[in-house]
């Protein structure tokens, strides 16, 4: 079968390798739609320390089942579906109270084991959902990111947000807290075409950091007291320092990008005004369910110019696009649909 390799940093390339057997309990998916996501840019690019080449990267992705190991239920045979890439021991505390995304021994699917960038990728039939379109059941794992960084902002109706980085889970997460009542969403992007998908989206204020004085912003726009949360989806040690200065006095700050390991914050700030830092990594079940359940119900616009559907042959090249600066998308989902 067809397969994209990362075989070492800013380097993807085709390969042929054989179709994954079917273990008891699992699945094969013929893959329809996978997405390229910023923390496989930045494996990509030689920065992030879970992915080691090769590796057939992708875990966003919807696929046909098309063989049953022994053990799975003859319905599934043929359905569209999406999957849930994170696999877990299903016994330790946080397995039990449905926060697989901390399990002890968890694993997910191309960090761990063989992705999504293939023309078939096995998986457990139990992370399988069912989905009406595959486009946007690519897209329900990106989704499900924004659904719990929302969640976790604390955001109610009438508050003041914002949102760091106008990438695939910024504006998921933007579009989320919008739907939840936040009178005023501000997205910040470097990017002037994302910025663009981010108004489209819902955004009722749009800033670039190269162009925009933030802090004034925030200041103006709150009355000098601060915004009630602040979600930071690129992960820099810039953007981190930016989150939490734009908080007011027990606001809330989100860290769900991933750009740098480490950052330096204001610990006396934090304390003296009861500014809180929270991570917010993946998605719990219900989260992941919950976009599912989005997905399927319109929530996504699958039809404008914010993402580009291309041919797994080109990974290579879409990487290396995705990495620029000036990248034209905030999103590519990758077929092998021919």
């Amino acid at each position: 079968m067809r397969s994209l390799v990362w075989t070492a940093p800013s380097r993807m390339e085709m390969e042929e390798r054989p179709r994954p057997a079917v273990r008891p309990g699992w699945v094969l998916l013929e893959v329809e739609d996978s997405g390229i996501c910023g923390s496989e840019i930045g494996a990509f690019l030689g920065h992030n320390e879970l992915r080691r080449p090769p590796l057939v990267m992708g875990h966003e992705f919807s696929g046909r089942v098309v063989e049953l190991g022994s053990e799975v239920a003859k319905e599934w045979e043929g359905e569209l579906v999406t999957v849930n890439p994170l696999l877990s021991c299903g016994e330790c505390r946080q397995c039990r109270l449905g926060m697989r995304q901390l399990c002890y021994s968890r694993k997910i699917v191309g960090i761990d084991m063989p992705g999504s960038y293939a023309e078939f990728v096995a998986v457990p039939a139990s992370s399988l959902y069912r989905v009406k379109d595959a486009v946007a059941g690519a897209l329900v794992e990106p989704l499900a990111c924004g659904v719990r960084a929302a969640a976790l902002s604390g955001t109610k109706v009438g508050d003041s947000v914002m949102v760091i980085g106008a990438g695939t889970i910024g504006l998921m997460t933007a579009r989320v807290l919008k739907a939840m009542g936040a009178e005023s969403v501000t997205v910040t992007d470097t990017n002037p075409a994302r910025l663009k998908w981010a108004s489209a989206w819902g955004a009722g204020a749009i800033l670039n950091p190269k162009t925009d004085d933030i802090s004034t912003f925030v200041k103006k726009s709150t009355a000098g007291e601060g915004l009630s949360a602040v979600v930071d989806a690129v992960g820099s040690v810039e953007t981190r320092s930016q989150a939490v200065a734009s908080i007011r006095r027990g606001g809330r700050a989100v860290f769900v990008g991933l750009h740098d390991g480490s950052a330096t914050l204001p610990g006396n700030e934090i304390v003296r005004f009861e500014k809180q830092v929270i991570g917010s990594f993946s998605y719990s079940d219900d989260d992941f369910k919950r976009a599912v359940d989005m997905a399927n119900g319109g929530f996504l616009d699958t039809s404008g110019g914010w993402l580009d559907i291309r041919d797994l042959d080109t990974g290579q090249a879409s990487f290396l696009e995705q990495t620029t600066p000036s990248a034209p998308f905030s999103k590519i989902l990758l077929t092998s649909r021919r």
